[in-house]
């Protein structure tokens, strides 16, 4: 006698797919071999993903529940900044592995006499290496840390295990030495960024003007009430920056950059005028109208003035800063710097008759 099985409601979705092979007549011996047949086909094939309920995916023969968002893992290590290393430094231990090494980290300066990086240690530093610190006692003094200390210096003598960053130590010794140390001072990276602006060729603005400045035009002659533009001549890096300039001492790197901030026109009748921009410069095409950056209006004639014409004086207000390799950070003072153009002013009644 022949019968059916029916999947019900709890059957998985993909054993519909076989329903086939259950309609095959089950005998008494063979009933469980078309059993397991079902069963093992059903496990081997790989029903198509709507098979599976929603969030399910079919693994294994099974519907296993997804898990999109998966375990938590660790926050990746803060990797630090590996500071920029010239070509060559000049540094070296005698030590394959450590050649061309920065010749200062932090407050600790290289110093080959002594194969290593010399750094001074603090009072309470020194301390401990006394015979009642921490890292003392009556009968093990130190070799030659506390002969005649508190004179001379303590230094802590640093050696590096390779040439790698973040540096690793393969020795920190404390050491006394009758005088400081020998070989260069530590860097101090502001006065190295002063030295690299006073080395920048900064210079003063070639003064535009409508009307013509008498260095341009002898004949030139401006009104009363009539507009005045005023910019700066083809400004350049050197006139109105921004200028940038780098210099390295010991491995330390610094960097300088300058740049106008304004520029103070001292119109030459009391009157002043702060231009924020190099000024637009003016053509004949443009007509009678105000500069959109950096105009004037003379409400007398220069008629009183020595050559009959205003003195213009234009000073130029820098700012610079500087960052070092070391992280560390500041401005510097620069110098105003002024140059200056002679400019006729008269009135129209006078010019017309």
């Amino acid at each position: 006698m022949a019968s059916e099985i029916t999947p019900n409601e709890n059957d998985h979705p993909g054993w519909r797919k076989y329903r086939p092979l259950a309609r095959l007549a089950l005998g008494t011996g063979i009933a469980a071999t078309l059993i397991l047949s079902v069963t093992f086909a059903t496990l081997a094939s790989t029903p198509p993903q709507d098979d599976c309920r929603p969030g399910q995916t079919w693994q294994f023969g099974i519907c296993v529940d997804d898990d999109p968002d998966g375990p938590d893992l660790p926050d990746p290590p803060d990797v630090p900044d590996v500071p920029d290393v010239p070509e060559r430094t000049l540094c070296a231990q005698n030590d394959p592995t450590a050649l061309n090494i920065p010749c200062r980290y932090g407050d600790a300066v290289f110093v080959s006499e002594y194969d290593g990086y010399l750094r001074r240690m603090s009072e309470s530093e020194a301390e401990m290496y006394a015979p009642h610190g921490t890292h003392g006692c009556d009968t093990c003094l130190h070799p030659g840390v506390w002969e005649n200390y508190p004179e001379g210096w303590i230094y802590q003598l640093l050696r590096l295990a390779g040439s790698g960053y973040p540096p690793a130590w393969a020795s920190r010794t404390p050491v006394w030495l009758p005088e400081g140390p020998e070989g260069p001072p530590p860097v101090d990276p502001a006065a190295l960024a002063q030295e690299i602006l006073d080395d920048m060729d900064l210079q003063p603005i070639e003064i535009g003007m409508a009307p013509a400045t008498l260095e341009q035009r002898s004949d030139s002659m401006g009104l009363v009430g009539a507009p005045v533009w005023m910019w700066a001549v083809d400004p350049s890096p050197q006139t109105w920056g921004p200028l940038e300039e780098s210099g390295s001492e010991q491995g330390v790197t610094v960097t300088v950059v300058a740049e106008v901030e304004h520029a103070v026109w001292d119109m030459g009748d009391g009157g002043s005028k702060t231009c924020s921009t190099p000024g637009q410069p003016y053509n004949e095409a443009m007509g009678v109208r105000d500069s959109p950056d950096c105009g004037y209006l003379y409400t007398r004639t220069s008629g009183d003035q020595s050559d009959q014409a205003y003195t213009v004086t234009a000073t130029t207000i820098w700012a610079a800063s500087w960052e070092a390799s070391t992280g560390e950070s500041g401005t510097l003072d620069v110098d105003p710097l002024t140059s200056s153009a002679s400019v006729r002013i008269g009135e129209r009644q006078l010019i017309e008759q």
